[in-house]
């Protein structure tokens, strides 16, 4: 009996033994393991977009479009102005590329109109990748988008910028990108010749940008470029916040105070 005894004991220990040795390989394969990434909105990168269009007021007969396109590593705004675009705020749109899918299901048999989704409040479409932003969950805070056929819910930070005004997405600095102010011509009663003048306005931006509504001018600030090309900036304040206009693309400046002096020094 006792060496029946001790041969029982000894199948256990070894099959407790492989057992502990199992447990503690499966763990180690799992360690060695990628970790399940969870699932993004989109699958673009950064640098395979070239095209970025926002529609707005998508019921209307008539829906308000924005187009956004790359060239090099610069983005103009084509629609509704012909302007440089500002860097920061297509940044902000492409957090959109990171969010993380909370939820998602077939849109198909769906009420959409219980999730706003029609016809949705705004689009965004990188390249031919079109999301359409809908409703925000009230317990969750987060929003539903409709995207490849789904219903998805995602937290996001880029509704505001699609809903906002157009020129929230208009580049802040006076002088195109990769163009250098040559010379200067300011209105009476300032010095053009001021030590320093060419790089202040090289350098000059706004505070924030605005659409022009047809304000009367001051007087008119010619800065030559580079490429021969001349840009007029209308002064539409004389106190207070710096005003300047550009009246060919429909846009004002609004530049801080201090800017006032550095820009348009006194004889």
């Amino acid at each position: 009996m006792s060496n029946v005894t001790q041969t029982r004991r000894w199948v256990l220990n070894l099959a407790l033994l492989v057992l502990v040795g199992g447990l503690g390989a499966l763990a180690w394969w799992q360690m060695q393991q990628p970790a399940a990434q969870p699932d993004t909105l989109l699958r673009l990168t950064r640098g395979d977009i070239t095209r970025v269009t926002i529609t707005r007021e998508l019921g209307s007969a008539t829906p308000e479009v924005i187009r956004l396109e790359r060239a090099g590593e610069r983005w103009r705004m084509l629609e509704p102005k012909q302007v440089d675009a500002n860097a920061t705020r297509i940044s902000q749109l492409f957090t959109l590329l990171d969010e993380t899918v909370t939820a998602s299901y077939d849109a198909a048999g769906k009420d959409l109109k219980q999730y706003g989704l029609e016809p949705g409040s705004a689009s965004l479409a990188f390249n031919a990748e079109t999301v359409v932003f809908g409703a925000e969950n009230p317990i969750s805070r987060k929003r539903y988008l409709l995207h490849d056929g789904k219903v998805k819910l995602v937290s996001e930070a880029v509704f505001g910028l699609l809903t906002g005004e157009a020129t929230t997405l208009v580049a802040n600095k006076l002088v195109p990108e990769g163009r250098t102010v040559k010379a200067v011509s300011l209105p009476a009663g300032f010095n053009a010749s001021a030590a320093g003048l060419l790089q202040k306005w090289q350098s000059a931006d706004a505070l924030r940008v605005e659409a022009y509504a047809g304000e009367a001018s001051q007087g008119k600030v010619v800065l030559t470029l580079d490429d021969g090309n001349k840009l007029t900036l209308d002064l539409l304040s004389d106190e207070g916040e710096l005003v300047l206009a550009n009246i060919v693309s429909g846009i004002r400046y609004v530049c801080a105070e201090t800017k006032r002096k550095a820009l348009l020094p006194l004889k």
